[in-house]
């Protein structure tokens, strides 16, 4: 049955992106609003957390993007959301995380995704995944999850995995990194978002899933390994696009529903097509356990620390 509202929103703030993912299927092409007004943002996470009875609690909010940290305001943003008792999380590539932002996030942010889609640089820039620096290496990208967890900030990473990095192994780095949950998807095509030049990218389904079990051996490290199909990806997802409309992406495209601001979230919620049977098969609900240290976290010789930019 589906419910009156979903038990977690990914709320995407802001179109652009400091990096050019040529798989991306967040660049919302059909949406004519580059950023979330934080008006209507702030209305959204109030209809939201007002609902959460009809939810499965705790509610939780994504916030998405594009790449959320280039809202001027996500901070702000993030700290009304915990105020109104929701579960926080952040989805972002990591490039602009600071100790200046961790210090502000500390006590506000739940959970800290990280999408890291390879660890060799060539990969990453053949991706996209990167910016006009170079892209960020494994050393930073362990010192920004050994400081996001010591203010107290839980992990999870997220990985797409396309034809590029599919004969990868993150075995070593996974468990240095120690997140709560590693999440892998199948590279997903969405029409008029990434479909132009999907072939490039696309992987059969038996090559998933030898990626997926090449990775197996993370799961006696601790860490939740967590391979969504494509299927398991279309209409179990409470997508809102930055001009505030829920998306239904049951059907390989992006669907809009009427704006939640000019009609409420749980009529634009039942819009759309959600399947709560399927959220729940794969895994969308789950503890977050915060943790201020990790034994298995530990800058070495191999990796040696570096410092992030104020």
């Amino acid at each position: 049955m589906k419910p009156a509202i979903p038990p977690t929103i990914n709320l995407h703030t802001i179109r652009a992106c400091n990096y050019g993912c040529k798989y991306c299927f967040a660049g919302f092409q059909d949406c004519d609003t580059g950023v979330m007004p934080q008006a209507d943002l702030h209305e959204i996470l109030r209809q939201f957390a007002a609902t959460t009875g009809m939810a499965i609690h705790p509610a939780k909010v994504n916030f998405a993007g594009g790449e959320p940290m280039l809202s001027p305001t996500f901070v702000e943003d993030i700290c009304y959301a915990k105020s109104l008792g929701l579960t926080t999380s952040l989805v972002t590539n990591g490039s602009l995380l600071s100790e200046r932002l961790l210090d502000k996030l500390s006590g506000q942010l739940d959970l800290l995704t990280i999408s890291i889609d390879s660890l060799k640089p060539g990969t990453n820039r053949a991706i996209g995944r990167t910016n006009r620096q170079n892209p960020l290496t494994v050393s930073e990208y362990l010192d920004r999850i050994l400081k996001a967890r010591t203010r107290g900030i839980t992990v999870k990473l997220n990985t797409v995995v396309n034809r590029l990095n599919l004969d990868e192994d993150m075995t070593d780095f996974i468990r240095e990194a120690q997140p709560i949950r590693w999440k892998l998807f199948k590279v997903l095509k969405i029409q008029n978002e990434n479909s132009a030049h999907f072939d490039s990218w696309a992987i059969r389904d038996e090559e998933f899933v030898h990626f997926v079990e090449r990775h197996r051996k993370v799961e006696s490290s601790g860490v939740t390994l967590v391979p969504e199909s494509n299927e398991q990806m279309y209409g179990t997802y409470g997508i809102i696009s930055p001009d505030g409309r829920f998306i239904d992406n049951s059907q390989g495209t992006h669907r809009y529903s009427p704006r939640i601001v000019d009609v409420g979230i749980t009529q634009a919620f039942a819009d759309v097509n959600f399947s709560m049977a399927g959220f729940q098969q794969r895994g969308g609900i789950y503890s977050i356990k915060r943790s201020t240290t990790n034994r298995s976290l530990q800058t070495s010789a191999l990796h040696p620390k570096r410092e992030l930019t104020k």
